[in-house]
């Protein structure tokens, strides 16, 4: 007995020591670089091959959670490997992973874009690929050139803000409208001329107004990297401010907030002395914003009630918005017996895709005066102050774009316009929001059927949304501006380019004595166009910065068409 336990105590040593002592085993060789993998979708496998021959089979990790499910594997010195579909064997990609979410979003911006893009002609042949996993770098790069010279259409991850801003809402705002300018040549120091302040706001309780500069917010000087916490921040911030004269500065503290910014900013009725028996209604209009017609409604009720003969209507900070208030304020000003009869306002018109489907519908692409939201407005009728005499007088700057150019331009075959001031910024384009699946009620173009998404997609895209170029508009004759680039006054104002860059000639709004507001009065009565002239203690012109908030930059680039009626075209497979 004692033998055989010998035995199998020497068996057992002799099947030891190789084990322990052999150098040439391939486990421990260098294996060299990872030249190929292979994936087995049945045993959900991979097979490594090294540049000196060896192979090595590791595991794959599935994925369920994408659409199809993935195949990875991640290997001791952190390479990676991985398939997008663990149910077809075949070689294998070394390298990360491209985020999935991404890849979906880009494929949305594809679809979207190949259907609905004025330029779609353009986009259809430039599909993504492998590489295009940034959706907002691929989106930017399948522009049509113009598009991207002027850059008028945008993509963005937050399309709950960009809806609130379309309805006159801003979160996380002050509520006062800055211009950027930059304060020197050859420098990115940026100042903020206070434009306007919407009243009950952070920004109107600290005592803001128009004409303070601001220079700091919270202790830095204001640069091309963080201007944009002018327009709004996530958290209480301190701006120091100078007067008018670029005087008594003080240090104002504001905690942003979410604001409703009614367009109509300010109104009233001019008459008596200075006048010469003229009563002009005057409104000062910030946005197109449909939200608030009925702020219109009131406003000219009062001005019909009033008895007003002319019309001046400042539209030079106006960026523009969306086509549905553009036609509601029009409905209030033309000759009264156009909106009875639902004159044509404007006409669209898209790529061949989408005329088509409008024309196959029996869809309209005109827009009328007279027609609106009978459910959430008051008829515009009631209160429209144009019996066939009303003078109208528009003031326009380069501020002054998309639907402030689409009301001037299309009134104009209706009545006479007088334009005061300066050229337009040149947007004779029209823009739909675009979402995966998500119509808004309306007022949103969705590219796929909602059913046809699963939940985990319908997550990854819930926040992304797209404000591409569409359509061009015309007025009712199918005339354009695109040769002229820009609306140009009959009434030019030589110095309102540098006035609008010169702080030390602003007035308060509706003061007689603003220069494009007294332009419009001197045309009025027949009075000499005067000015009073004020010197400030910095009296120069700055060079504008062209720096915007997100929204006003959306509403430059374009009208917004709020009522999309393509029912989503696509099926997800």
């Amino acid at each position: 007995m004692k033998k055989i336990l010998f035995t199998l105590f020497t068996i057992s040593l002799l099947l030891t020591l190789p084990t322990s002592c052999q150098k040439d085993e391939p486990i421990l060789k260098d294996k060299g670089n990872l030249i190929s993998a292979t994936y087995h979708a049945t045993y959900k496998t991979f097979t490594l091959t090294y540049s000196n021959g060896q192979t090595e089979t590791v595991n794959a990790v599935i994925d369920n959670n994408t659409t199809p499910p993935t195949a990875s594997a991640k290997l001791d010195d952190g390479t990676e490997i991985y398939v997008k579909d663990s149910s077809q064997s075949g070689k294998a990609t070394i390298g990360e992973m491209p985020d999935q979410d991404l890849n979906l979003v880009t494929q949305f911006v594809y679809d979207g874009m190949s259907l609905f893009y004025l330029w779609s002609n353009e986009v259809i042949s430039k599909k993504p690929t492998t590489s295009d996993t940034d959706p907002e770098e691929y989106f930017y790069k399948i522009l049509n050139s113009t598009d991207t010279e002027h850059g008028w259409s945008w993509i963005t991850d937050d399309v709950e803000s960009l809806m609130a801003g379309f309805e006159g809402e801003s979160t996380d705002a002050f509520g006062f409208q800055p211009q950027a300018l930059y304060y020197e040549s050859n420098s990115d120091r940026i100042v903020g001329f206070v434009r306007y302040v919407y009243p009950n706001t952070p920004a109107d309780k600290a005592g803001i107004k128009r004409g303070d500069v601001i220079t700091h917010a919270n202790g830095n000087l204001l640069t091309v990297n963080n201007y944009s916490i002018m327009y709004g921040a996530n958290s209480k911030t301190i701006f120091t401010v100078l007067d008018q004269n670029w005087e008594n500065p003080r240090d104002v503290e504001m905690t942003p907030t979410k604001i409703n910014t009614d367009p109509v900013l300010y109104s009233k009725v001019y008459e008596g002395e200075g006048f010469n028996g003229r009563k002009v209604g005057y409104l000062f209009y910030t946005n197109f914003y449909e939200n608030y017609n009925e702020s219109l409604f009131r406003t000219f009720s009062e001005f019909k009630s009033s008895g007003i003969t002319d019309l001046v209507l400042d539209l030079r900070y106006n960026p523009g918005g969306g086509i549905s208030a553009a036609t509601y304020l029009a409905s209030l000003i033309a000759p009264v017996t156009e909106v009875q009869k639902k004159s044509v306002f404007t006409i669209m018109s898209y790529n061949n895709y989408v005329n088509e489907a409008y024309d196959e519908n029996k869809w309209d692409r005109k827009d009328y005066l007279g027609d609106y939201n009978t459910t959430k407005y008051s008829n515009p009728i009631t209160a429209n102050v144009n019996n066939g005499d009303l003078k109208v007088y528009i003031i326009t700057t380069g501020s002054s774009a998309s639907a402030s150019e689409l009301l001037t331009f299309c009134l104009k075959p209706y009545m006479s316009v007088d334009q005061i001031g300066d050229k337009t910024s040149g947007k004779y384009t029209a823009s739909w929001t675009i979402h995966a699946y998500n119509s808004y009620n309306g007022r949103v173009q969705a590219v796929y059927r909602e059913n046809s998404l699963s939940d985990i997609e319908k997550n990854r895209l819930k926040n992304w949304g797209m404000q591409p170029i569409v359509g061009r508009y015309t007025d009712k004759n199918n005339k354009d501006f695109i040769a002229t680039n820009g609306l140009i006054p009959n009434h030019p104002v030589a110095e309102t380019n540098e006035n609008e860059r010169n702080i030390s000639k602003w007035k308060p709004i509706g003061d007689t004595d603003d220069y494009l507001f007294a332009k419009a009065i001197s045309l009025i009565t027949g009075k000499p166009y005067t000015v009073s002239q004020t010197r400030s203690a910095l009296d120069i012109q700055f060079e504008d910065a062209e720096l915007y908030s997100t929204m006003e930059s959306i509403y430059r680039e374009g009208v917004i068409i709020d009522n999309p009626k393509l029912l989503p075209p696509l099926v997800k497979e």
